[in-house]
């Protein structure tokens, strides 16, 4: 290790300390400041040789500590979790707050790589008509070699329905019995929903909304049943609850 042209040792600067990490087994040196100094601000240089072996040159890389020297911090433009609809244009900003030298930015996308047609230049991540398959979390990475690297993530969720799904309580196909007048009878209705908590659902009977009444309740999110479900629960069925059931969800 050198400070300027200077090489460093315990022996003639006691503010330095000079080790090798136990689990590297030698092949790294860690150069160690202690209590900064005004001296301490300055160009140090790692300087690794195998005394020109078999024509090998050394290998040296210089770093500049000054009073601002800092590692990278970061904040984003939008929330981290961000609801968009199918067909926009989405642009997310990664932008730096801190960090000494100036940290390089670099988008990641998991799982997978980058949607085909994103375009990342430096902390601008560019997404153009956004479908239901760009969905997942968009990392961004500043790194400077200062401490460690800042790391903001956007969960990027894109608005889609898809497989709804009802289920009769109870199941007459199952139980091989009828519907019965004066029994109970429950109808559940779901639908796989990105995002999943803000589905809502409307009930309609014979094309009419249904009524809620003492023998007629809506319920959301049975416990028996996955989550977000509708289930529209007939008390005591009379022969005027017969008909056409329709479950409509939406966001």
């Amino acid at each position: 290790w050198k400070r300027g042209s200077d090489t460093l040792s315990h022996s003639q600067d006691n503010g330095v300390d000079i080790y090798e990490p136990l689990y590297t087994q030698g092949e790294t040196k860690v150069l160690k400041l202690k209590n900064l100094r005004p001296q301490d601000y300055a160009s140090y240089t790692c300087q690794v040789s195998v005394r020109n072996v078999c024509g090998i040159p050394d290998k040296a890389i210089t770093f500049r500590l000054t009073n601002t020297t800092a590692p990278p911090a970061l904040k984003l433009s939008v929330n981290e979790t961000l609801v968009v609809n199918p067909g926009e244009n989405v642009t997310v900003q990664c932008l730096l707050t801190g960090g000494d030298p100036l940290p390089q930015l670099q988008w990641s996308h998991g799982p997978g790589p980058l949607p085909l047609g994103a375009l990342a230049q430096g902390g601008t991540l560019s997404i153009p008509s956004v479908q239901a398959r760009d969905s997942g979390y968009y990392n961004c990475t500043a790194t400077n070699n200062v401490g460690n690297p800042a790391k903001k993530t956007v969960n990027l969720l894109v608005r889609s329905m898809k497989n709804a799904t009802f289920q009769i309580t109870p199941d007459v196909i199952k139980e091989s019995e009828n519907i019965q007048l004066g029994q109970d009878l429950k109808l559940s209705c779901h639908v796989d929903a990105v995002p999943q908590e803000k589905v809502t659902y409307q009930w309609f009977k014979n094309g009419k909304p249904a009524r809620m009444s003492k023998r007629l309740l809506v319920t959301r999110n049975d416990p028996e049943l996955p989550a977000v479900t509708s289930s529209l629960e007939l008390i005591d069925l009379h022969f005027s609850d017969y008909g056409t059931y329709l479950c409509m969800a939406s966001f």
